[in-house]
């Protein structure tokens, strides 16, 4: 089917819409996650404030992240890096996790925690675009997958990140599981880079891809509900701050800093 901007739609398309709203949930749950935890130093009131900031920042890098995906089809070295990145941070996630290392509060007043919050935002929006990128093997065409899954990711972040949450806590083997697909993709964006830098360089197969896709998807939920456990306190009310920031008007009255 045609669409407006010479976008083309397919049934074929559907599988990938799919995934990148099931991949952008769980990461949309896993950023606003580490953000309630920066912020947490704070008092009460100047939580809910920093992490309003931080959801609104999250927003609005993604809209600029989206302005940048066509650049990004176009040119193969930015595709590796976005590649090799999103390998890293997989890579960190397992480290971090075997190594029993956790985000801390930043620690900092008000508005540099705020700043803290925003430049972690940048990495999250990069996140949720290339794994758009990767899911429509540079087809010009197909843009608009990865503006669907953008804006997902905003919609989610701005609704439903207080429910993925408390489902991450519920279930905290679904955050690795998050983390390995990510990697997968990543694995995936190395295969266009060096196709579109070189043609002797094969694209990854379709068939290849969504196996794997899926069986890390199933497999790592069957896992994850097998090792379900009872959200601590501190999770609850980590769950409860952005779902209190969620809730709150960007017209607030001013909050003392000092």
């Amino acid at each position: 089917m045609e669409l407006p901007f010479h976008q083309l739609a397919e049934s074929k398309d559907v599988a990938s819409v799919i995934a990148l709203v099931v991949l952008e949930g769980l990461l949309s749950g896993d950023n606003a996650l580490v953000l309630a935890i920066m912020v947490r130093h704070l008092p009460k009131e100047q939580q809910k404030k920093a992490l309003l900031y931080g959801l609104g920042g999250a927003f609005f890098f993604r809209l600029i992240a989206i302005l940048f995906a066509t650049v990004i089809l176009k040119q193969w070295w930015l595709q590796a890096i976005g590649a090799a990145y999103l390998i890293l941070i997989s890579v960190k996630h397992f480290v971090g996790a075997a190594s029993e290392k956790e985000v801390k509060p930043v620690g900092k007043g008000f508005w540099p925690t705020v700043i803290a919050v925003e430049l972690t935002d940048i990495a999250f929006a990069v996140d949720s675009v290339l794994a758009g990128i990767t899911f429509i093997n540079n087809d010009g065409k197909k843009i608009w997958v990865v503006l669907f899954g953008a804006i997902i990711g905003i919609v989610l972040l701005r609704f439903a990140a207080g429910a993925f949450v408390r489902i991450l806590d519920r279930y905290p083997v679904l955050d690795h599981v998050a983390y390995a697909l990510v990697a997968w993709v990543g694995v995936k964006l190395a295969f266009l880079a060096g196709n579109a830098y070189t043609s002797s360089i094969p694209h990854m197969s379709q068939l290849v891809f969504w196996v794997v896709l899926v069986s890390i998807a199933v497999g790592g939920t069957l896992i994850a509900r097998r090792y379900a456990e009872e959200p601590t306190q501190e999770e609850q009310d980590s769950a409860d701050l952005v779902e209190d920031a969620q809730d709150m008007e960007f017209e607030q009255p001013k909050i003392d800093t000092v």
